[in-house]
């Protein structure tokens, strides 16, 4: 058994009883527990405070604590567990200036780009009527003699010309526009679905600066078909502009969680959505008649996509990667320290080790490797593993969820719901600022909750308010032609959906996917968790407009139905992640092998004559083992040798308080 050598800080008083669990072959240096650095003589063992056992003792004095070590195996989950107290931490500069250049990077871009289009969709609308009207009204005119001519040949011959088409009819229009939506959507379905072998391949901060260069040709691509006079080029600038953002989404909340620790998951992975709805906010201000919302201007807000990418190339170099992708993928253990040391801003950062390296170990302390570990998930192999199919399907559900919770059908009818309550239609574009900025603060406020209140209640209690505002708003929009204050009802209901969906099904989702999986399978489940949310998107996109067209204000009781069914969901199947580490999280549907570690059990030393209450009732020496576990067995335990303190290691009952008294006489 190993040696345990403890230092306590002077002035400490703690009477309670403490275990600390050691893993046997673990290779961290000595790890500081609360007030004391502990450390196992020959096996250089990290320490996870497993809590603390209150004793109700009241103590006047003490000598040093008691202490007992035995052997023992414990779940993987258990072991994380005792991590936690070391695990726990608070906010630093580098965390939060890495994080915000990973999310300015690719949240931001990609929330800008969903709102880029929206406000000068009918300049774009016209500048592919006036190209396609343009080039029928100087098309070639085939000649009789098989020759081709311009418009003055067909003068010269008009008997043997063709007519010259009319211009291009509306629902031609529509289709263009339905297109070039739909090749952005297409161009993210396949980003998301590469990003998780990308980020396998090359890592995270690598995957992060080799999507600016999609992010830098489709800006460029898209403000040129303009100058170009060509609809096509903007259809396929917004093509590479998906794949840009497909990657992104997958990308950003796996880096966040990667680098923060288990108590601030919550907040990270909120904040990349609260980067999303900031980029939705920017593009609506920017899209503006009074800013580049005009008819010379708007192709530079598909430019301006360059500004935040070219921070993120500049910056991100000069920042670690992903301490758990170096560690657990790369197996570069001093590369993973380095940058946990740089992230954590301390250099103690053993119990951030251990935790991850308790990720690679199995039975036999920690000799074996997981399978995890040893081979890299196919895509294949993570649809065959029995065990990661559940959390599979609630994290492909989750983004289903996100994406027909008719969400995009508020925004769709929301200008229209702001026309009917009387806002004139030049102040329209001000309204949707208005609803983007509500969105933005109540995404805000998550923040700080979601770590707090957990992820359950608030997927949960938002989702019950959105099915009853379904129903309100279907109710409003039916009765507002005959009762005129319906519409305000109306903008009620948009509000309060925005408002119910930040806090809710606007960041969660992605970030239980992230949380769901061990570093092996998590990248190619994020994969399919993105390209399920980004083909639902393109199914909305594609049929919302065909639905509302056929049944009107009717199109919510779709929405309402898939709700209900969408919350009983969430009740039966959605675990809570609320502070707590990855393996704890997988280990419910992943258990592992169980690790061998040696318990550190340390209690206070009784010198005084103080009352004490029934239930305490031992104490340990500070060289005394534990014979039988003290909790379950109630066995005496008479002192060892009566003339030495250090030695007593006797169960206190009522009737042997005189003898403890007489045994510590001397002290």
């Amino acid at each position: 058994m190993s040696e345990v050598q403890e230092k306590k800080k002077d002035g400490d008083t703690d009477s309670h009883s403490e275990r600390r669990l050691y893993r046997h072959g673990s290779h961290g240096s000595s790890l500081h527990v609360g007030d004391e650095a502990m450390a196992l003589g020959s096996v250089k063992g990290s320490v996870g405070a497993i809590g603390t056992s209150k004793s109700n003792i009241s103590i006047r004095s003490r000598t040093p604590s008691g202490k007992s070590i035995r052997s023992r195996t414990a779940t993987r989950a258990e072991y994380h567990d005792d991590l936690k107290k070391e695990l726990k931490q608070g906010f630093t500069f580098h965390l939060l200036f890495l994080s915000f250049i990973i999310m300015i990077g690719n949240s931001f871009i990609f929330g800008y780009n969903i709102g880029v289009l929206n406000q000068p969709v009918m300049l774009i609308r016209q500048f592919y009527n006036a190209t396609y009207t343009d080039r029928q009204s100087t098309s070639a005119v085939v000649l009789t003699n098989g020759s081709i001519g311009n418009e003055s040949d067909a003068s010269l011959n008009s008997s043997s010309s063709t007519e010259v088409k009319p211009p291009v009819d509306e629902y031609m229009i529509m289709f263009l526009w339905s297109l070039t939506t739909t090749l952005f959507v297409i161009g993210g379905m396949i980003g998301a679905y590469v990003a998780g072998y990308l980020a396998d391949r090359v890592g995270r901060k690598r995957a992060c600066l080799v999507n600016c260069i999609p992010c830098f040709a489709g800006a460029i691509i898209s403000t040129v078909s303009v100058a170009a006079n060509s609809p096509e080029l903007l259809m396929f600038g917004r093509f590479i502009t998906g794949l840009n953002c497909g990657v992104a989404t997958q990308l950003a909340p796996m880096y966040l969680l990667e680098i923060s620790p288990y108590n601030l998951k919550g907040a990270f992975g909120t904040a990349n959505q609260l980067f999303i709805t900031i980029g939705i906010f920017v593009s609506s201000i920017w899209g503006l008649r009074e800013i580049l919302g005009t008819q010379s201007s708007w192709p530079y807000l598909l430019l301006l996509n360059c500004v935040p990418s070219f921070v993120c190339l500049v910056v991100l170099p000069f920042l670690p990667d992903s301490p758990r992708y170096l560690m657990l993928s790369r197996k570069d253990r001093d590369g993973a320290e380095k940058a946990l040391k740089f992230i954590r801003q301390q250099s103690d950062v053993a119990a951030d080790m251990e935790e991850m390296e308790t990720e690679l170990s199995d039975n036999s302390g920690g000799q074996k490797k997981t399978e995890d570990a040893d081979e890299s998930y196919t895509m294949m192999r993570l649809l065959r593993t029995k065990d990661l199919r559940m959390p599979l399907f609630v994290a492909i559900f989750l983004q289903v969820i996100q994406q027909l919770s008719g969400i995009n059908g508020i925004f769709f009818y929301s200008a229209g719901i702001y026309r009917n309550a009387g806002v004139p239609p030049y102040a329209i574009q001000y309204a949707i600022i208005v609803t983007n900025a509500i969105n933005v603060i109540m995404t805000i406020v998550a923040v700080p909750v979601m770590d707090k209140a957990g992820r359950r209640p608030l997927l949960l209690y938002p989702m019950i308010v959105m099915v009853f505002i379904l129903g309100l708003i279907t109710m409003a929009l039916t009765l507002q032609a005959k009762i005129s204050w319906m519409s305000y009802i109306s903008i009620a209901c948009v509000l309060g959906y925005v408002i119910c969906f930040a806090i809710g099904l606007g960041p969660i989702p992605m970030m239980i996917t992230a949380e769901l999986f061990r570093q092996g399978p998590r990248p190619r489940a994020m994969s399919l968790a993105g390209l399920a949310n980004w083909f639902c998107t393109a199914l909305v996109a594609i049929s919302f407009e065909m639905i509302q067209v056929l049944i009107k204000e009717y199109t919510f009781i779709i929405f309402l139905c898939l709700m209900i069914g969408f919350t009983a969901f969430v009740f039966f199947k959605v675990p809570e992640t609320k502070n707590k580490t990855f393996e704890e999280i997988a280990s419910a549907f992943q258990p592992g092998g169980e690790i061998e570690v040696e318990e550190v059990v340390e209690f206070p030393i009784y010198t005084g004559t103080d009352q004490m209450d029934s239930e305490a009732d031992f104490f340990v020496g500070a060289n005394a083992h534990l014979m039988a576990d003290y909790k379950n067995k109630p066995s005496v335990y008479l002192p060892a040798d009566e003339s030495n303190t250090d030695d007593v290691v006797v169960k206190l009952v009522d009737e042997e308080k005189q003898t403890l008294k007489n045994s510590t006489a001397n002290v």
